[in-house]
């Protein structure tokens, strides 16, 4: 899930997460909103309140006391809108997002030299083994060519310099180190969406050859297994791209938990499997192990009444759903 304002909603949303029994909760990003509107990088206090406004919610304290969380962050829960390597409120952001979401003191995270929150995880035995890849889109992303409140709203150019970065260098070399770890399902959650199309907005393709260097790695790593996790949009969809000379990558973007926009972005209606939802929304992936072969079910939920006993959420509910097998996803 991603997107969740501190201040709107009943996050009765989070209800409807733990009615389909998860394993685990991946927080991608905008987890709070911690500036000003969108208009002002936010103080220490205003982010220290906007964690305590999302404490306010019982739905997600009951979420958090029950399922393993892990997270990363994207703009918004890094004090600033649109927020690139020179956000001056980044490392206040930083040391409240340790604190809050209890990242032990002997963490990695703490002390890398580039200060990115970036970092894995890896669930169940060799033969069953999920990586997931953490990625930190904001501490190291270069500056736009022009920023501000009026930039976002104007859309961004696209920077083809070969400084340009989303990751940055240590980061990237982090990855590759990642990638060459064994693992049969390999989910990267990119608070960006990674698949997207260009039209100005925020995402990969702003910064094409970062995109590039993304399909190279994968591809030169050898790592099978991999799809992408998104959010940051204020509604749900699943892309698929082809990219040369390698198996199809998928990118499953759930966004918002407590806000959502008018309509889906026709932007990338020639890469969207099935239709988008455009309504409050949470993903759900399902890897079923005893199919032949290994099957992964890419799903997208809503906060309305499912098919269950007294209106809770079956699996059967899903917005969106579709199931890609490991066959599919690999060299």
């Amino acid at each position: 899930g991603s997107c969740c304002h501190q201040n709107l909603g009943d996050k009765k949303i989070f209800d409807r997460i733990l009615e389909l029994n998860p394993q685990l909760y991946i927080a991608g990003g905008d987890n709070m909103y911690g500036d000003f509107f969108a208009l002002a990088p936010g103080t220490k206090e205003y982010m220290e309140g906007a964690y305590r406004g999302l404490d306010a919610s019982q739905s997600w304290k009951k979420l958090r006391a029950s399922v393993p969380i892990i997270a990363t962050w994207d703009d918004h829960d890094t004090g600033e809108n649109d927020a690139t390597i020179i956000n001056p409120v980044k490392d206040i952001a930083k040391d409240l997002f340790f604190k809050y979401w209890n990242i032990p003191e002997n963490d990695p995270r703490r002390s890398r030299p580039d200060g990115g929150i970036y970092g894995s995880y890896y669930y169940n035995d060799d033969e069953h083994r999920v990586q997931v890849l953490m990625l930190d889109l904001r501490y190291n992303h270069s500056p736009y060519k022009s920023s501000g409140p009026a930039a976002a709203l104007s859309g961004y150019d696209t920077m083809l310099s070969p400084n340009a970065t989303i990751l940055g260098a240590t980061q990237w070399t982090w990855l590759e180190e990642e990638l060459r770890k064994p693992a049969k399902v390999r989910i990267i959650m990119s608070s960006l969406q990674f698949n997207s199309l260009y039209d100005g907005s925020e995402n990969w393709a702003v910064l094409p050859l970062e995109k590039q260097k993304m399909y190279d790695l994968i591809k030169s790593t050898g790592a099978n297994g991999v799809f992408f996790l998104s959010g940051d949009v204020h509604y749900s969809e699943l892309t698929k791209t082809q990219p040369a000379g390698m198996y199809p990558i998928y990118d499953v973007t759930s966004s918002g938990i407590t806000h959502h926009e008018d309509k889906v972005s026709p932007r990338n209606n020639s890469i969207r499997v099935g239709k988008g939802w455009q309504y409050v929304n949470f993903g759900f992936i399902d890897i079923d192990w005893k199919a032949s072969p290994v099957s992964i079910k890419l799903q997208v939920f809503g906060n309305t009444n499912g098919s269950g006993p007294n209106g809770t959420l079956t699996r059967d509910d899903a917005k969106i759903s579709h199931t890609v097998t490991l066959d599919e996803l690999k060299f």
